[in-house]
């Protein structure tokens, strides 16, 4: 079967950072900070090649000295300083330039310490975790020496380092102890303990540090009694100060050995027996118990799509399957899987079609897409698809319009902020740079273009008539006002389905918002119903639109009515011309008797001679008539 017609909702990236594999000559070391990985031939004497995972095109390599096994190899994050530990209480340094490698110079921790391993906090400052605690130490590679700047003293048995937050979480008695420390610019700085079950103990392959939402988290796989019931907690780090408590339980279902990635915020926990992962939101509403929310996976376990390897043939290149939840893998974070037999660096991905289509509710799906930086194509096609559909569910529909015009209110309440700041003017550049842009928003603009133009105007018109509605009742409702193009669209939908009867109640009760241009189109249709213009004059009027109303009625042949409306400013000949052509003497006496009594036209028939004709047409009319009283020309 083609695996592209399979349901996969992870795969591992097409085209791996590929590396000289694990062999007898040869150690594959990966530093998670630089995201850098080493092959080291030899100790270093036959060379030391280094790629890294997130530039593919970036490679170096080097030779140096073999003094020993390599435990730990690490560059500095600027790449000019190289770290070698080759035994339990120092690290060696070494410059480089790009090519080749300075005499090097090392550091020794402090007496009856053993280094655990070190971390490059700064580019220029490294620290060694030790089974003592933590010495900071800043490194000065023109004077080829180090500079100790702080220590810290706490019992470690091992670490997890995360370098996005610069947090180190130090270990003790068996796991059960977990302290977090912030390793900053030359200070070291112990947050409260990890909130844990009392003499719980917790392996280093089972502690993950990462960031969720832009929140600091610490994973901890437990391992329940009874089969299946294996959960991952997770303690958030809220803010100084306060302790990472524990927020939510992932409930795996599975028990066994796990790995855990991070890919887009969504926790992805990988089972080696079943060959398979979970996925996990974490933002998505779930079961609390007013301090912890316990999260079941998004969907069924499931393996990830087969990868494939080219590798060199006798004649031509072979495509090989990879193994999948090999017992080489070795997971990183957030996203990295490497198999150092095989020399691949994969990065997991997430396959959003794929899962969109394994998630049945659409609430819950609109809520995942939302919240993943390449969710917005992903969620319109899913719209559509759902709208396409024989049976419409309206309510599921709404639901989703309401999960996305919450976030575009949400952007709008903040773009639309003054530009006043503590009194002082902050220029509309400055200010809309420092917004945070939501990773998905669905605008007006987006949901016609992509939607409700994509439907058929005369298939699917009813259809077409209820998703309308349904937007715009959404858009009331989170205090957003409707484009007049969603509003122009509703209006001609019900005009050609002469539902003007709803039209009239969907314009009393604001579902259609009032504006001067649909009243416009509300005109235009008056030869298809004669209701329709006097919705436009009822919206007018709510608008105030006096200019507007008065055109209308003027259209209309209302002239006295239109003449009330008009201002001091209004051209009396405009209205005597429309009296004189309409052959009606009466309106043409009234016109004229309104205008000359009124003060505010006395000017415009001095200075208009133009007009002097009307009332010589008004005597000659009006002399033949019986108790008629003459109007005097000016």
């Amino acid at each position: 079967m083609d695996d592209n017609n399979l349901e996969y909702c992870l795969e591992l990236s097409e085209d791996p950072i590929r590396f000289e594999a694990v062999n007898q000559l040869t150690n594959v070391f990966f530093d998670d900070s630089n995201k850098d990985v080493f092959a080291v031939r030899s100790g270093g004497v036959m060379g030391v090649v280094v790629k890294n995972a997130d530039h593919k095109s970036q490679s170096l390599d080097f030779r140096m000295e073999d003094h020993g096994p390599v435990l730990s190899i690490k560059f500095s994050p600027d790449h000019q300083i190289l770290a070698v530990q080759r035994a339990s209480n120092s690290v060696e340094f070494m410059n480089f330039n790009g090519t080749n490698l300075d005499t090097e110079y090392s550091q020794t921790c402090k007496k009856s310490s053993n280094i655990l391993g070190f971390i490059w906090s700064q580019k220029n400052e490294v620290a060694f975790i030790t089974d003592h605690g933590i010495e900071l130490y800043m490194v000065i590679p023109d004077k080829k020496s180090l500079k100790h700047l702080k220590t810290t003293s706490a019992t470690v048995q091992w670490f997890v380092w995360c370098n996005v937050n610069k947090i180190a979480l130090l270990a003790s008695a068996h796991g059960s102890n977990l302290l977090p420390v912030v390793i900053k610019q030359g200070t070291i700085n112990k947050l409260a303990k990890v909130d844990t079950e009392p003499s719980r103990m917790a392996l280093e392959r089972d502690i993950t540090l990462a960031i969720l939402y832009g929140t600091s988290a610490v994973l901890i796989l437990r391992h329940q009694n009874g089969p299946n019931t294996a959960e991952v907690h997770i303690h958030t780090l809220n803010g100084p100060g306060q302790s990472p408590v524990k927020s939510h339980v992932l409930k795996l279902g599975l028990s066994g050995r796990f790995a855990i990635n991070i890919e887009d915020d969504i926790i992805l926990v990988h089972h080696q027996a079943s060959r398979s992962s979970v996925i996990f939101d974490i933002s998505l509403p779930s079961e609390s118990d007013g301090t912890v929310q316990y999260h079941s996976p998004i969907t069924a376990a499931k393996s990830m799509r087969p990868a494939r390897l080219t590798l060199p043939g006798l004649l031509e290149p072979e495509t090989h399957l990879c193994e999948l939840y090999s017992p080489n893998w070795v997971v990183f974070q957030p996203n990295i899987i490497i198999d150092a037999k095989l020399g691949c660096l994969w990065h997991i991905q997430l396959c959003l079609s794929e899962l969109c289509q394994q998630i049945i509710d659409l609430r819950v799906c609109t809520n995942v897409m939302l919240n993943r930086t390449h969710g917005k194509t992903v969620l319109l096609r899913v719209l559509m698809d759902y709208i396409n559909q024989d049976i419409l569910k309206l309510d599921k529909i709404q639901e989703a319009f309401t999960l996305i015009n919450a976030i575009y209110r949400d952007y709008m309440e903040v773009e639309q902020q003054p530009n006043i700041v503590g009194g002082f003017n902050v220029s509309v550049t400055s200010q809309r740079r420092n917004l945070k842009q939501p990773r998905v928003l669905i605008t007006q603009d987006d949901m016609m273009n992509e939607v409700f133009q994509k439907l058929d105007p005369e298939k699917d018109i009813s259809k077409l008539e209820w998703l309308l509605v349904s937007y715009l009742t959404s858009l009331s409702q989170c205090n957003i006002p409707a484009q007049y193009s969603l509003n122009e669209l509703l209006v001609t939908c019900l005009a050609r389905q002469q539902k003007f009867t709803v039209l009239q109640q969907m314009l009393q009760y604001g579902v259609i918002a009032d504006s001067k241009p649909l009243a416009c189109l509300l005109l235009s249709l008056g030869n298809m119903h004669s209701s329709t213009s006097q919705m436009a004059l009822d919206m007018l009027c709510r608008l105030e639109a006096k200019e507007e109303i008065q055109e209308v009625l003027f259209s209309e042949g209302l002239l006295l009515l239109a003449l009330k409306l008009a201002d001091k400013n209004a051209n009396p000949r405009k209205f005597l011309t429309a009296a004189e052509d309409s052959n009606d003497v009466t309106l043409l006496h009234s016109v004229l008797i309104y205008l000359k009594n009124n003060p505010d036209y006395v000017t415009a028939f001095e200075k208009d001679e133009r007009l002097n004709k009307f009332i010589q047409q008004y005597n000659i009319i009006f002399d033949n008539l019986n108790n008629s009283t003459s109007i005097k020309e000016q």
